[in-house]
């Protein structure tokens, strides 16, 4: 794969992760207050949990390197892979 292009699908990736954290924290503390003020809190943490869990999900999934696949874990420096030593930042 080329370079221009590892560094821009992980550029994306980033971008992708930010937005996901700024709404997995929206969802849970707006959304769940409100779901719980709606219904019940049970039903409110419930809704918490299961925002907690997709986005866990969705970061296990997602966080890998565009050029091996492998999952970049929390070990990631952000330079280079650590399993296939590709560069990802331009």
């Amino acid at each position: 794969m080329d370079k221009d292009v590892v560094a821009a699908a992980f550029a994306y990736k980033k971008r992708r992760r930010g937005v996901a954290v700024v709404a997995a924290l929206l969802l849970v503390f707006v959304g769940a207050s409100a779901v719980g003020q709606m219904t019940q809190d049970r039903i409110g943490m419930i809704f918490a949990l299961l925002v907690v869990i997709g986005f866990v999900l969705f970061m296990w999934k997602d966080w890998r390197c565009p050029a091996c696949g492998k999952r970049l874990g929390p070990e990631f420096g952000g330079g280079e892979c650590p399993h296939c030593s590709t560069r990802l930042s331009a």
